[in-house]
């Protein structure tokens, strides 16, 4: 049965697909990494370095018992969805007055090392939460804010720790990534 997770991804995805497809009659693309899992990748890498990919959903599901019992915590079901459906190379869009660029998920190390990076990220704004720093955004012209998940709330929010701004996007991942325009 197909998440919510998994129908915002593709929904996405096909946004993606769609923009690359007339701007420059490609698959979308993104530089290279040897360490990337190669079955992401459509194509050899360019001149400047990108290589045509698609996302690949993934194979297994995550074993979260261990993770959780590491951080002390369990974790949203969206919040598992969303690291546990599909590895991709780059998640970007427009959201209101947000740009979004979600960090990649591609194989590259086990999904628990990355949830525990991530969490141990906000740590360092956000000491003793349950948060996750899984993006950078531009708001309103201004590239300094940050993209958080709180998984004791369920938000998903923009934070800029100069100023201490914050802008809610959502209490959903799949939403935003759902109705996000793409990118380039």
């Amino acid at each position: 049965m197909r998440s919510a997770m998994q129908a915002a991804y593709e929904s996405y995805f096909k946004k993606l697909d769609s923009l690359y497809d007339a701007v420059w009659g490609t698959k979308p693309t993104a530089p290279y990494s040897g360490d990337c899992d190669p079955s992401l990748f459509v194509g050899a890498p360019d001149e400047d370095g990108e290589v045509p990919w698609m996302p690949k959903l993934q194979p297994a599901p995550c074993g979260w018992g261990p993770v959780e019992a590491k951080l002390g915590f369990s974790l949203r079901q969206e919040l598992k969805d969303y690291y546990n459906t599909y590895f991709f190379l780059s998640l970007a869009g427009a959201f209101g007055s947000c740009e979004l660029h979600f960090y990649r998920i591609d194989g590259s190390r086990p999904l628990e090392e990355l949830v525990e990076r991530q969490h141990a990220d906000a740590q360092h704004v956000f000491p003793g939460s349950q948060r996750f720093l899984i993006g950078n955004a531009v708001v309103n012209g201004d590239d300094s804010y940050f993209l958080y998940y709180d998984n004791e709330t369920g938000k998903l929010f923009c934070w800029e720790s100069d100023t201490k701004n914050e802008v809610l996007l959502a209490y959903s991942i799949a939403k935003i990534i759902g109705s996000m325009e793409a990118i380039l």
